[in-house]
This record gives C-alpha cells, sequence and structure tokens, in this order.
C-alpha cells in the first residue's frame, strides 16, 4: 500500500477525500448544462456523452488534488484550446458557479483549495486563449 503524500495528508486535513471531490464535480457540471452561458458551449463540445466527460474532469481533479492519479495534465490546455466556442468572457461565470458549488459542498478551507485550483486553471486558460486570439 502506497503512502500518502504530505499534499494527500494536507488535503485530507481540509476535509477533501475523492469522493467529496466527485460529489463536487457531479453537482457542478449539472449546473453548468444548465446555465445559459456555459450550457450551450459545453453540449457543443460533448453532446450528450457526458459520462467520459465526467470521468475526464474528475481524474483531472483528483491529480490536481493529489488524492488520485491518472489525468495527463499535457493534455490540459490543448483539450480547451481545440474548441473555439471557449471564450474568455465565459471564464468569469464558471468561476461563480464553481466557487457557489464548493461552498454549496465542502467545507470553507476546502472550498478554498477547491478554488484555488480552479483559479489557477482559469489563469492558464486566460493565457491559451490570449496566445490563440494572437495567432
Amino acid at each position: 500500500m502506497k503512502s500518502a503524500t504530505p499534499f494527500q495528508h494536507r488535503a485530507a486535513a481540509v476535509g477533501l477525500t475523492e469522493a467529496l471531490v466527485r460529489s463536487v464535480i457531479s453537482a457542478f457540471y449539472e449546473k453548468v448544462r444548465r446555465d445559459a452561458v456555459l450550457g450551450p458551449v459545453f453540449a457543443e463540445i460533448i453532446g450528450n456523452d457526458w459520462a467520459p466527460h465526467i470521468e475526464k474532469i474528475n481524474q483531472f481533479w483528483l491529480t490536481a488534488t493529489r488524492l488520485g492519479t491518472g489525468y495527463d495534465t499535457a493534455r490540459f490546455l490543448p483539450a480547451h484550446m481545440q474548441h473555439l466556442s471557449i471564450r474568455a468572457d465565459q471564464i468569469p461565470r464558471w468561476l461563480e458557479l464553481f466557487r457557489g458549488t464548493t461552498a454549496e459542498h465542502c467545507s470553507p478551507v476546502a472550498a478554498a483549495v477547491l478554488f484555488d485550483i480552479a483559479e489557477r486553471m482559469a489563469e492558464t486558460i486566460e493565457i491559451g486563449l490570449a496566445r490563440r486570439e494572437a495567432q
């Protein structure tokens, strides 16, 4: 059995578990699917086959929180840049929904940890989108 990494100990200390991360992601993307701004973007990209996409997202979050592994982080930015329907002006809404979801499902400390990761993701996507637009 593998021993836990220092981050995993910190994750556990703030109440982050695989089950909680999966619950947050499921609830969040239910909101995204119903959202007037983000819903159409995701519907265009994903269509009706959400289960594989949600599993990829879960793997990303489990890897980002170091509660698990399995997501190739090199795929993160290209996966988003290939879709021209993803725009920088949508990111604030994505963050707003994510912040609300973490607040509903997590302790304040765990929500802050997840939101910090989300903000860094958003920043990376914004940089990628700016580069894409400059080309």
